[in-house]
């Protein structure tokens, strides 16, 4: 049964909020990348969520490769998809570019709702919230 959770717009984060988001966000991804898609892990949020929180992993250059140079943009992406089985998009970058001029007032940046999500209903990891283990379930 889903919880409905309200939260108030006029609620502020400080930047130590958001600095902890991120950190939580990278250690799930440097966890996920490490992961293999026959565990069944399925994400359960939009594609452009996703990309958007590999955008924000990209960014840290956290996430390294074997020789220890940063991970790109789009093998983050291709990794994390493939983990999650969700349709890599073919031009990453242009999702991260249409998230970024969104004009749909109802949609908040995704670093907004998962602030919102730590610091007014106390959800230590929000990620967490948009991955499920097992078969995907159809809707249709």
């Amino acid at each position: 049964m889903k919880k409905n959770i309200v939260l108030r717009a006029s609620e502020e984060w400080t930047k130590d909020d958001e600095h902890k988001l991120k950190s939580i966000i990278i250690d799930n991804f440097r966890e996920l990348l490490n992961r293999s898609e026959e565990e069944e892990l399925y994400w359960t949020g939009t594609q452009r969520d996703l990309i958007e929180l590999a955008h924000i992993v990209w960014e840290s250059g956290q996430i390294l490769e074997m020789n220890g140079n940063p991970m790109c943009f789009k093998s983050i992406v291709h990794h994390i998809c493939r983990v999650l089985h969700v349709n890599e998009p073919c031009n990453p970058s242009c999702v991260v570019s249409e998230v970024r001029s969104r004009k749909n007032v109802k949609s908040s940046p995704l670093t907004h709702r998962y602030c919102n999500l730590i610091t007014q209903a106390e959800i230590s990891d929000p990620m967490r919230l948009e991955i499920r283990r097992g078969r995907r379930r159809r809707l249709w």
